[in-house]
């Protein structure tokens, strides 16, 4: 049976993974010459990672992970560092492509760029050896595919971190995991990152709080998709330094699983 998500996004279950890379690239939206990187993988980027291990087609899994049928919480496991690196790439001019014809008895037209001509070079902004530990839930049969694959340590697509030439390594910790809300009185320190604004948070000595935006939700429309929803999320870039807020300005419960304490989005 799928877990349930109740109306302010808390499941009553969920899996617990982490993924992990040498290197990872989420390009932001946006940006043209220098490919930046959010530093926190986007919500839309766990769902498409999540569905290449199960299998499951291009553009066909955004209601699983809609708004009202799925909880994700993300939580960093590595200091959160960046290398801007350059690479040489073929370029996209469509004056620059090929059309050979392939096959024997039922030819095809294939058209491909021409690695002969001239390459550019493109500074990515990468990150170093990033970690998340991911809590999610979706209220399908998607979540019964994805307990069996990760149970058998099996993968339909390779995992990466963002672009295919960064594969990640992905571990199932729980299968099982309960979240229980909890209800500080005060000041609490949290793991995950946050979905919020910088002004629920209570400063601490030595500890730096930072803040991006990112697509969370997505949705198919005809000859692609598009995004619905941006998120804000509140992290520190150290990954044994959490968040600490004031739980009466957040939109969403405080959780503890496993001993860890959690913002679902």
């Amino acid at each position: 049976m799928s877990p349930q998500i109740d109306a302010d996004g808390v499941p009553d279950r969920c899996l617990t993974l982490t993924i992990r890379s040498a290197w990872g690239h989420f390009r932001k939206v946006g940006r043209t010459a220098t490919k930046q990187t959010y530093r926190v993988i986007p919500r839309t980027t766990v769902a498409g990672l999540l569905a290449a291990i199960v299998g499951a087609p291009r553009d066909s899994y955004y209601d699983v992970f809609g708004a009202e049928t799925s909880a994700v919480a993300i939580t960093p496991l590595s200091d959160l560092r960046t290398l801007n690196m350059p690479k040489t790439v073929v370029g996209t001019d469509p004056d620059q492509s090929v059309t050979e014809t392939v096959g024997s008895r039922r030819s095809k037209a294939v058209t491909y760029q021409d690695s002969t001509e001239d390459r550019q070079i493109h500074v990515y902004e990468t990150l170093i050896e990033p970690a998340y530990r991911i809590d999610v839930a979706v209220d399908d049969d998607f979540h019964e595919q994805l307990r069996e694959r990760l149970t058998q340590d099996r993968s339909h697509y390779p995992p990466s971190m963002g672009v295919s030439q960064h594969l990640a390594s992905v571990e199932l910790e729980a299968t099982e995991a309960t979240p229980s809300r909890r209800a500080p009185d005060g000041p609490v320190e949290i793991e995950s990152v946050v979905p919020a604004s910088l002004d629920v948070t209570v400063p601490q000595p030595g500890v730096q709080y930072s803040i991006e935006r990112s697509p969370a939700v997505m949705e198919s429309i005809p000859g692609g998709r598009r995004t619905t929803r941006f998120d804000d999320y509140v992290f520190t870039p150290t990954a044994d330094a959490p968040v600490s807020v004031d739980p009466s300005q957040l939109d969403r419960p405080v959780v503890g699983i496993n001993g860890r304490t959690v913002v679902f989005r």
